[in-house]
């Protein structure tokens, strides 16, 4: 049996990388178009160009979620039905992400493993990073607008102002929480 592991370190709070992995429309963003949720039982799929023997269609259920530690899915796709388990830890500086797919047996689920480790690396060494670090400045950016509304807003409209920024960047660190 064979498996892919990928192991990386991001400059990123560990919150910020679980919302990476768990809230959809992120995800959708640096993987694939999904109907995922963080909650064990929860069936979905990841949607993606179809290819010889594959209907571009991942299969998927979410086996454990221990928020923000661990993730745990099935993934079934093509000749392909695996595990993929992402475990996450405080690192000093940010968080370490170790990502292992399991479970390829047979021939056709060995090249599909290759094709895979493959895609991995622009996965998470480019795409994820590029999503976390845009989300970081989007954070930057809510912040530094609370903190200073235009000058030209009367204090009853900066108040206003700074209340929906609050709002906007408390609803997107919300967002993807798990539920069991």
């Amino acid at each position: 049996m064979t498996s892919i592991r990928v192991q990386r370190t991001y400059p990123h709070a560990r919150a910020h990388v679980w919302r990476a992995l768990t809230d959809p429309d992120l995800l959708a963003r640096w993987l694939m178009p999904n109907d995922f949720a963080p909650v064990v039982g929860h069936r979905f799929t990841f949607r993606t160009e179809p290819g010889p023997g594959f209907d571009g269609i991942v299969h998927c259920e979410v086996r454990e979620v221990e928020e923000p530690t661990r993730l745990v899915y099935t993934w079934v796709g093509g000749p392909i039905d695996t595990v993929i388990r992402f475990e996450l830890e405080d690192v000093p500086g940010g968080t370490r992400l170790v990502v292992e797919q399991s479970g390829f047996q047979g021939v056709k689920a060995w090249l599909v493993s290759r094709i895979l480790k493959l895609g991995n690396r622009s996965m998470y060494r480019r795409r994820l990073p590029a999503l976390l670090d845009e989300l970081a400045r989007e954070r930057a950016n809510a912040e530094d607008l609370r903190a200073t509304p235009p000058p030209e807003c009367s204090s009853r409209h900066q108040g206003a102002i700074r209340r929906v920024l609050t709002w906007l960047t408390d609803e997107r660190s919300t967002r993807g929480k798990a539920t069991r």
